[in-house]
């Protein structure tokens, strides 16, 4: 966390106000969490709280490297590992050694200890820089959503079944209550923590506009958050486009990039070192998709495309309803390789999701839920979240650069102590810890809020697919080329012979370019007479904003 323990006790300075010297007679802090911090290397001032000789109440030092305890041996327990013992040394009066055996050191390998360390840490750091370092092939586009019945992590892997995954679409199903919301939220800012934008970008969309994925919008791996569209029906119309214009993208710059197949192939070639921009995976979540195809069926179309044969493109698909109804994948359920079903509220609907009836018997506690994909069977899990608050809810995100793991918490039942976290389920990366409070609920800043704090403005921006509706009307001094507006006392910049009188009057939308382009009337010539016209569909967008 630091490279000074000066620096470190900076970081940690309400952690470590209030607490007494460590000595003799001082009263133990029941009140408070006990401290364990590890040196290894580093710089330790003189004037250091944690370098003291009597040390702080409640915070236990470990120094590996000597610079703490390098002094006075009689203020704590020495210890020497080798291979094969852990012995602690005292010093008798004739200035000797006295070596005890205490144990046999755990041989475990650098992975297996950072696991249990982060398992067992009451604060992680979250740095960009640190949590999108390159992953194992495996950990690509895998992420905790929740934990077993033992305790243990249950991960969902996005990617397809030829590299291991569960991928690389597929269906989230859960009623009002159930914590489908919410897991799409843990689910998103898990992957964009664990992934940086240059290879992970999201196309978020809301059809209800129910604010599931409110701030998400400020990551950079997001390329789009679309919401409301039930409100506008014509703005799917513009969205379809929107989406079949980043697939088209996609196609043709694997075509000018040298005929490449598949994304996968384009990867190995830049890994290989060809000159090749990065071309992340793309990630479309769609929420309340049964409704919108209710709305417009012919959605579906591009569904079963992106199912059939835009894998390749490195495009996956991710549908979330609360309710599936009979019939009305039509086909695309056999492109969805994995399903995950919260409650449902009526066995039939369970059965339609999962083949069976046990969603609707799960607890009516949010969080409670069912994976399954290939063969496999069921795995029963509790989901984690990001909406519960963080411990210290007024701190800085950005002035700590730390978050409490109380963050990906567990959505558990009223009935369980407040003090549940002690017994937290963690995954590998210790991302999870049991909690009481609902998201709802949860007052001051959350999880989510300091993790997106933290990610916002690092890495590359993720490519832009959708564009704002042309709502508001354009002032003219955004049209007019740069220059050619003068103030008081200035002369009017000379016009170039090819623009005169061409005219911008707005801009043009072109979703499917993902761009705008600018509208120009040409007053010269034959096309000096013009005439403008228009009467709009009600409810349709606009095409033109002038």
């Amino acid at each position: 966390m630091a490279d000074d323990v000066g620096a470190l006790e900076d970081l940690l300075s309400e952690e470590l106000a209030g607490r007494p010297l460590a000595t003799a007679d001082a009263d133990p802090l029941v009140d408070r969490s006990h401290l364990l911090v590890i040196v290894d290397g580093g710089t330790v001032g003189h004037e250091a709280q944690l370098a003291q000789a009597h040390g702080l109440a409640g915070v236990t030092v470990l120094d590996l490297s000597g610079a703490v305890t390098d002094q006075d041996a009689a203020r704590g327990l020495w210890l020497r590992v080798t291979d094969t013992d852990v012995l602690g040394v005292t010093v008798d009066r004739g200035g000797r050694e006295v070596l005890s055996h205490i144990g046999a050191p755990d041989l475990i390998g650098p992975a297996e200890a950072a696991a249990t360390c982060r398992g067992i840490a009451g604060i992680r750091t979250l740095t960009p820089s640190v949590s999108w370092r390159p992953r194992p092939a495996r950990d690509r586009l895998r992420v905790a959503i929740g934990v077993g019945p033992t305790g243990q992590a249950v991960e969902l892997d996005l990617k397809e079944a030829a590299e291991g995954g569960m991928g690389p679409h597929g269906l989230v199903v859960g009623a009002t209550g159930s914590g489908k919301s919410e897991l799409l939220r843990t689910l998103v800012l898990g992957l964009a923590v664990t992934h940086p934008p240059a290879e992970l970008n999201f196309v978020l969309v809301d059809f209800k506009g129910d604010a599931t994925f409110t701030r998400l919008d400020a990551l950079p791996h997001t390329s789009a958050v679309i919401t409301n569209l039930s409100a506008e029906l014509g703005l799917v119309d513009r969205m379809k486009a929107a989406i079949s214009g980043e697939l088209t993208r996609r196609m043709e710059l694997l075509r000018s990039a040298g005929t490449f197949a598949s994304l996968r192939d384009y990867d190995r070639a830049r890994a290989l070192g060809a000159d090749l921009p990065a071309l992340p995976t793309l990630l479309i979540v769609v929420d309340e998709f049964s409704e919108l195809l209710a709305a417009k069926p012919d959605f579906l179309d591009l569904f079963i495309t992106i199912g059939r044969v835009l894998r390749s493109l490195g495009v996956h698909l991710l549908l979330a309803s609360q309710r599936l109804d009979e019939g009305r994948l039509r086909g695309l359920d056999t492109y969805l390789t994995y399903r995950i079903c919260l409650r449902t509220f009526s066995v039939a609907k369970s059965r339609i999701a999962l083949g069976v009836a046990d969603a609707f018997e799960l607890p009516a506690a949010p969080g409670n839920g069912y994976l399954t994909f290939d063969t496999t069977g069921l795995v029963r899990f509790k989901s984690a979240y990001v909406s519960g608050p963080v411990r210290d809810a007024g701190a800085s995100a950005d002035e700590l650069g730390w978050v409490d793991p109380q963050a990906f918490r567990l959505a558990m039942p009223p009935y369980v102590a407040a003090d549940a976290g002690a017994a937290a389920a963690t995954s590998s990366g210790g991302r999870m810890v049991a909690g009481q409070e609902s998201a709802e609920s949860a007052p001051g800043q959350t999880l989510l809020d300091v993790a997106v704090s933290r990610l916002a403005g690092s890495g590359v921006p993720a490519h832009e697919v959708w564009l704002p509706p042309l709502n508001e009307p354009p002032s003219l001094d955004l049209l007019l080329p740069r220059g050619s507006v003068r103030s008081a006392g200035e002369e009017f910049p000379a016009v170039p012979a090819s623009s005169f009188l061409q005219l911008p009057l707005g801009w043009v939308d072109k979703p499917f370019e993902q761009t705008r382009g600018l509208l120009n009337v040409d007053m010269s010539g034959a096309a000096g007479h013009v005439a403008i016209v228009g009467r709009r569909r009600a409810g349709s967008p606009p095409r033109c904003a002038a």
